[in-house]
């Protein structure tokens, strides 16, 4: 299944915790925070969204993996397996805003040459642009708890494994950057 978001009015969306109030579907979700990121980049170079893809599915860039979401440069699409829309939501609705923010970021790092390095500091970097995403958007709104949903599913993402080539940041690193992002005024913030 997949979908394009095209310039939409919404009505002001608000993302909240388990224990505040009911949580938003998953497609609210990423359509919300997908239409939030696209506006403020005044929808260009706007990557398609596929989801939830089973594990297997075959992308331009290869098998989806078990969990995982990804962006694909050679196709400009994000990726999102249905195991990792419900990892996320065992933190909440927000960690699933926090993903999609987080490739997203990395479409934008591609498109916009921010940084094209594949290592650690470019997903510290994509971390800390999903921060400052989400606290950006003006069709959702994060309050405390999910701000709380968020740090926690940035660390439970971390891991300590410098020579995997896919090495994230550590938990530690991974929740810095992204509570940085959320308290930057700007994108450029987050060049590092």
């Amino acid at each position: 299944m997949a979908f394009t978001i095209t310039p939409i009015s919404l009505i002001a969306l608000s993302i909240t915790s388990k224990s505040n109030a009911q949580e938003l579907p998953p497609d609210q979700v990423i359509q919300s925070m997908y239409a939030g990121v696209a506006n403020i980049h005044g929808y260009q170079a706007i990557p398609k969204v596929y989801r939830p893809i089973p594990p297997g599915f075959n992308t331009s860039c290869g098998p989806m993996v078990k969990l995982n979401a990804f962006y694909c440069r050679r196709d400009h699409s994000i990726y999102i397996s249905i195991p990792m829309v419900r990892w996320a939501y065992q933190y909440g609705d927000a960690a699933l805003a926090y993903v999609i923010g987080h490739e997203y970021a990395h479409a934008m790092q591609n498109v916009y040459k921010f940084n094209s390095n594949n290592g650690p500091i470019s997903e510290l970097q994509a971390d800390c642009l999903a921060g400052f995403y989400m606290a950006a958007v003006q069709n959702l709104v994060f309050d405390n708890r999910d701000i709380a949903e968020v740090r926690s599913f940035a660390y439970a993402l971390g891991d300590f494994s410098n020579v995997w080539t896919e090495h994230h940041g550590t938990p530690k690193q991974r929740v810095a950057a992204v509570t940085f992002g959320m308290r930057a005024n700007s994108p450029v913030r987050c060049k590092l």
